[in-house]
């Protein structure tokens, strides 16, 4: 196999999870400019078809969640209503943000490309596989919560009658319809199967989110340890001459601008997700657990294991996001820590002087942030937690 070859199936192999599923969403950017109209049309029609299906979910509830005026009802609104606004407002920025989406995943291949020697390939594919795992173990979460919301948790709930003799199905996500029965058949079923899609088009969004910040904060964290391979090697013998020390110098200099330009890409593209996940989810998680709290004290087995599952789901989510920014930040930290412990003896007096520089430049803080106003660290999981138990116990003494 050619090293252009081994290069494609690489690409291909680390994006296959996030690829798969941005593409049937429409938002997977060609790192191939020129598109058919056929191409154009196809990808309008997802992209018009997903947020139908996220617009009959969301507007319907926004108009029963004013409609109604029973506290605990609207409770168990709103973390569908999160969901599905983060849904909408993160498909809006990787559809509007399609060129910088197209500018990472390119970088990507010409740092797969230009990969120097079997080493520094073979750290690329550990971190790439880390991602891979990240992504495939998201999904895997996303989607069964998904479906076991959309469907277990309405089915399991039965049928009951009123006091007017009148059969009542539940809907996942209840919505007001105006005039339109939904009690009765096929429109119940209709609306099921539409609720249904729709609970698979914002895990599909979600996963996809989650995706692309691992693709792009892993890659990075391999090619930091590439960099601390290049300083490794740069001062590991006694250089005769000075022409050398510029070469392997440059090199990591190169290299290293090369990592923070892609990361302030990364940033400018995804901060705003990042936030999104971050403040929906905190609020979610809080409402979540008053929701389990009052199933369990009217012994409603089946909602608490129900909304347990979409806690642990959510929770699981929100980790995912601050581990990754923790490894970055960890290896980042490696590679200050490298530059400071250079034996900078070994180079020539006048070049040595350019180990200064270097480390100034190690140890400028390397993280990705949400928002631009929180770092992604298991730190800020904690913070996450604590918050949401907060808002969980001033939500407690106002509603009782």
């Amino acid at each position: 196999m050619s090293g252009k070859e081994d290069c494609y199936h690489n690409i291909m192999y680390i994006t296959q999870p996030t690829r798969n599923i941005m593409q049937a969403l429409g938002v997977w950017p060609s790192i191939d400019r020129e598109k058919s109209i056929c191409k154009k049309i196809y990808k309008l029609l997802l992209i018009s078809f997903s947020y139908i299906l996220l617009s009959c979910d969301l507007i319907p509830a926004i108009f029963y969640w004013i409609m109604e005026k029973t506290t605990r009802v609207r409770l168990q609104i709103i973390p569908v209503l999160l969901y599905n606004f983060m849904a909408a407002g993160q498909y809006g920025i990787f559809i509007l943000r399609d060129h910088q989406i197209r500018q990472c995943l390119k970088h990507v291949e010409d740092d797969w490309r230009n990969v120097i020697n079997a080493d520094a390939r073979s750290m690329m594919l550990t971190s790439a596989r880390t991602g891979r795992r990240l992504v495939a173990f998201c999904g895997v979460l996303m989607y069964g919560g998904a479906l076991t919301f959309r469907t277990i948790l309405p089915l399991s709930q039965g049928k009951f009658v009123t006091d007017d003799n009148i059969t009542i199905r539940l809907l996942a996500c209840p919505g007001y319809y105006f005039s339109l029965d939904v009690q009765v058949s096929p429109t119940y079923e209709i609306l099921f199967a539409i609720q249904c899609l729709s609970g698979l088009v914002s895990a599909s969004i979600a996963t996809g989110a989650c995706g692309f910040t691992a693709i792009f904060v892993v890659h990075a964290c391999g090619q930091l340890k590439i960099l601390i391979e290049l300083m490794k090697k740069l001062v590991e013998k006694q250089w005769r001459t000075e022409y050398e020390v510029d070469d392997k110098l440059a090199e990591v200099v190169e290299h290293q601008i090369r990592v923070r330009n892609f990361l302030r890409l990364v940033q400018q593209t995804l901060h705003h997700v990042c936030l999104m996940e971050i403040m929906a989810n905190t609020i979610t998680i809080c409402v979540l657990v008053y929701l389990m709290l009052m199933e369990w004290q009217s012994n409603n087995t089946a909602a608490v294991c129900i909304y347990l599952l979409c806690l642990t789901n959510v929770t699981i989510h929100v980790f995912m996001f601050c581990y990754t920014g923790e490894q970055l930040t960890l290896q980042a930290e490696q590679v200050a820590t490298t530059s400071c412990e250079l034996e900078w003896y070994r180079l020539p007096d006048r070049k040595a002087r350019s180990i200064v520089l270097l480390m100034i430049m190690s140890n400028a803080p390397t993280k990705i942030s949400a928002g631009k106003l929180i770092d992604l660290s298991l730190k800020t999981f904690g913070h996450v937690m604590k918050t949401a138990g907060a808002y969980f116990n001033m939500l407690r003494s106002i509603t009782e």
